[in-house]
């Protein structure tokens, strides 16, 4: 037992030599989950996986007494339950059940042996069982932290191939053109996130999409990168009409996201002469500053999130004639709602601040002095959800 490191194995072990030390006809070891008040079993003899709430049963009792039972004549007890008997066509006879208490006195399971191939279990059986219990439940409690240390490696490794394989969705470098800059930035809060950001050349301009699913983590990035395929596809069969893309993107993923989940995303066309127009599904209008004129252009109207009504159309939107020098940005809420430990937000009104300060200087200031406003504000802590931002200049 103090070899074998692998549980299944390690039970199979235990219930074997149980059998065969006490001479019972057969053994069940139940391990008990204390978080959710039961007991289960996959190593029962000649049985099925068996899951009962702590105090049910005889073993049920035995995990919640901690005290050993043993009972010669099973039918002639009233705490025993003959209804397994009669479903399985098995006859019990005797019983001996008994708790494994780990190092720290906690019962970490129980073991339960029925039938004396001879008489009934008499005080040497528990001794004997007793013995082997004190072992077993050492060997079961290495195993167990072997088995989640193994799981926790295994689903960090996953998260990291995830984490990877996200990263690789986003673009890898910003589109050519003459006439535009970009600058972008994106954290998950998580290994994985729900944040989505792209660059997608079409025959009237660049079009930048912003995108962000409700949640975080593995859920919201399968989300993510199937919206990302479905729009790229899209994209590619007609790229003319933004608010018709939108319209036919949601009605895909309307088959696809549950009742409680949904997206918000902007797409945002620039052409080569600085006309700008945008669709917004539930998503923050891209802001649009001037800093020849010192102030902020064009309205901010959205339509509704991806994902509420599969019928939903969307209409493009006209954002502005720009020249050069303006400034666009588009992100998500978790730039804005980056807290520090007292919970104060970064806020849009700041944010919108730090760009009109810093426009003048082009795109990469812009962004890094969001990003530095963002970080300053988590004061070390990761963030709360993910963050996304995307900045464009026109350059003429």
């Amino acid at each position: 037992m103090g070899a074998e490191r692998d549980l299944t194995s390690l039970l199979d072990l235990i219930v074997s030599a149980a059998t065969t030390l006490i001479a019972a006809d057969r053994t069940s070891l139940f391990l008990v989950d204390h978080e959710r008040g039961e007991l289960w079993t996959t190593v029962a003899q000649r049985s099925t996986a068996i899951r009962l709430p702590m105090g049910k049963g005889i073993a049920g009792l035995v995990a919640q007494s901690g005290e050993t039972v043993n009972i010669p004549a099973a039918y002639s007890d009233p705490r025993f339950d003959p209804a397994n008997d009669r479903h399985t066509g098995y006859a019990t006879r005797s019983i001996l059940c008994m708790p494994l208490r780990n190092h720290r006195g906690i019962i970490v399971g129980v073991i339960q042996a029925l039938n004396k191939r001879e008489g009934h279990f008499v005080e040497y059986d528990e001794q004997v069982l007793s013995a082997l219990c004190a072992q077993a439940a050492v060997a079961i409690d290495t195993a167990r932290l072997i088995t989640s240390e193994r799981e926790r490696e295994r689903l960090s490794h996953e998260l990291e191939l995830a984490a990877g394989i996200q990263s690789g969705l986003l673009p890898a470098d910003c589109p050519p053109s003459e006439h535009w800059r970009f600058a972008s930035f994106a954290r998950p809060c998580d290994e994985t996130g729900g944040d989505y950001y792209d660059y997608l050349i079409g025959p009237t301009g660049i079009d930048v999409i912003v995108g962000d699913v409700s949640g975080h983590g593995i859920a919201a990035a399968l989300i993510m990168s199937t919206a990302r395929a479905f729009l790229r596809a899209i994209h590619d069969g007609d790229a003319t009409d933004m608010g018709r893309m939108i319209t036919r993107l949601n009605r895909l993923l309307g088959q696809d996201l549950g009742d409680d989940v949904f997206m918000s995303l902007v797409t945002v066309r620039l052409a080569d002469d600085g006309v700008v127009s945008y669709v917004s599904a539930g998503h923050e209008a891209p802001i649009i500053y001037r800093p020849a004129a010192a102030c902020f252009l064009g309205d901010e109207e959205t339509g509704l999130l991806l994902g509420i009504l599969d019928d939903e159309i969307y209409q493009t939107l006209a954002g502005a004639a720009c020249q050069p020098g303006d400034i666009i940005c588009c992100f998500t809420d978790g730039m804005w709602e980056c807290a520090d430990r007292d919970g104060t937000q970064l806020g849009m009104a700041r944010l919108r601040n730090i760009i009109a300060a810093t426009a003048a200087h082009g795109a990469l200031a812009v962004r890094d002095a969001l990003v530095t406003a963002a970080m300053g504000q988590l004061q070390g802590q990761p963030p709360g959800d993910d963050m996304t931002l995307v900045v464009m200049e026109f350059r003429g």
